[in-house]
């Protein structure tokens, strides 16, 4: 088996033009054939220890081995941690022996350590090649220590340093570093293209993948170019995309299945639409037909929008102008990609003009793209004030036409706003999970653009069977004092 490289789970020569999201783990595994033997060495005792005679000058036997020492104590109940005891039969001596080298870290770091009768078995936990350094002052009549197996390893990575250099569009960024170790190799991505990564935007990256031993340097080849992007796991979406001419930046494929290309039921009640596309050509022109569906499915009538956008990045931005006469009229208004065979669905929320006033909170997506939803239902705002003062001299007292001690120094007024939905089905309720997910919430007043902070987001069951309404509660990230 030669040495393989795989990127979430793709091999080498596949893994390209992905989409990755900066909260899901990229996974890079280098592996290889993990043949080859372990380095067995044995130490085969013999007769009565006990009773044999130390070599002049010495008062314990010791046996050395792999830089750690074990030696004899006279007395049995000493027999602990790297003491042994020299007994009168050599299966005992073993058994004390081996017990005493597994108190060894040196030794218990790497090997096992065996006993088997009058024989104690140091083998080496992996594959590979093991120098021994074995000496010992108890006689050849006691003790007989050899090699069994010097071991070797079938891995051209063993003993080897993986390391795998991360460039962004042809711009060394850092290296990653793990000792081979088994089998394979991993490392977790994620975390330094977290570092590349833009809201809205894609990120050419690749990797050049080596490893260095006692032999030198070998390069196992280059993986790319892949693009990453903000995105997170939600409703079992993909773990990656596969880079192509047309892709939805949203997960829509939660909820029954549906004639058009969205399973989650989408709704507006504005006069735009915004999405997000990844395309692999960022030249290329988009045309985008209109429908506009009555109650039955009719057409009404269509209209075609022409995008274009010449923006390096893969992912990209639209807002589709409707018509809102046509909007009035129609239940459905379908969002086809004629050039892709993609149509995606929204319900118009009806009644229209049901209520004066409504908000758009848009969100970045799992996908990276931009999601929206229009709150028609009930809408409070509360505003928590609270207030820095401080107290003035009171020398005016008697000639001051305002009685008063304490100042204000500074206003700190919070809003916090609550909006609920209208009624809708079971299938709407996945936008949700998405929303409460995002690392980017905004809405917009005015034509003003202001980022919000969640507080709470929930969507409940009403008295009717598989129809709910959701309730936001938020906050401005802004507040109007900010100094």
């Amino acid at each position: 088996m030669a040495v393989s490289i795989t990127y979430n789970n793709a091999d080498s020569g596949e893994c390209s033009n992905f989409i990755t999201f900066t909260d899901i783990p990229n996974i890079l595994k280098v592996t290889d054939t993990n043949g080859g033997q372990k380095a067995e060495f044995q130490l085969q005792f013999s007769g009565n220890l006990h009773s044999a005679t130390l070599p002049s000058g010495d008062t314990f036997w010791y046996i050395s081995l792999l830089g750690d020492t074990v030696t004899s104590t006279d007395t049995y109940s000493n027999a602990f941690n790297k003491n042994f005891y020299p007994a009168t039969d050599a299966i005992s001596t073993a058994a004390s022996v081996s017990k005493a080298l597994r108190s060894c870290p040196n030794v218990t770091a790497n090997f096992t350590v065996e006993h088997s009768g009058s024989t104690v078995i140091v083998k080496g936990r992996d594959v590979g090649h093991a120098t021994f350094n074995y000496t010992t002052n108890i006689p050849n009549d006691y003790l007989e220590g050899y090699i069994t197996n010097q071991g070797g390893a079938g891995s051209e990575l063993y003993n080897s340093k993986v390391n795998v250099d991360l460039f962004e569009d042809n711009n060394y960024v850092t290296t990653l570093e793990k000792n081979y170790y088994g089998s394979e190799v991993a490392f977790d991505l994620s975390p330094v293209l977290t570092t590349l990564a833009v809201v809205g935007e894609t990120k050419p990256y690749s990797f050049k993948v080596s490893y260095m031993n006692e032999s030198g340097y070998t390069s196992l080849g280059t993986i790319g170019t892949n693009y990453i992007a903000q995105g997170f796991m939600c409703n079992q979406g993909n773990k990656f995309l596969q880079l192509s001419a047309f892709q939805l930046a949203a997960n829509y494929n939660r909820g029954d299945t549906k004639t058009t290309d969205n399973n989650t039921t989408l709704y507006v009640y504005g006069n735009t639409i915004p999405l997000s596309v990844y395309m692999s050509d960022h030249s290329t022109q988009v045309t985008v037909n209109i429908h506009y569906l009555n109650s039955a499915y009719e057409e009404i009538t269509a209209s075609t929008y022409t995008f274009t956008n010449g923006i390096w990045s893969k992912l990209k931005d639209m807002e589709i102008p409707l018509t809102e006469s046509l909007v009035k009229q129609s239940t459905y208004i379908d969002i086809q990609f004629p050039a892709y065979g993609k149509t995606y669905r929204y319900n118009v929320i009806k009644p229209l003009k049901a209520t004066e006033y409504y908000q758009r909170i848009y969100w970045r997506n799992s996908y990276g793209g931009i999601s929206f939803f229009d709150f028609t239902g009930q809408r409070s705002e509360t505003r928590n004030l609270e207030l820095s003062v401080y107290q003035k001299n009171i020398y005016d007292y008697y000639s001051s036409p305002m009685n008063e001690l304490d100042k204000i120094y500074n206003n700190d007024v919070e809003y916090q706003v609550t909006i609920k939905s209208h009624l809708f089905d079971r299938d709407g309720r996945w936008l949700f999970n998405d929303m409460i997910q995002s690392p980017e919430v905004w809405t917009t007043s005015n034509g003003e653009k202001y980022a919000i902070l969640l507080d709470n987001v929930s969507v409940d069951e009403v008295e009717t069977n598989d129809i709910y309404e959701a309730t936001v509660r938020f906050k401005y990230s802004m507040k109007p004092s900010i100094i």
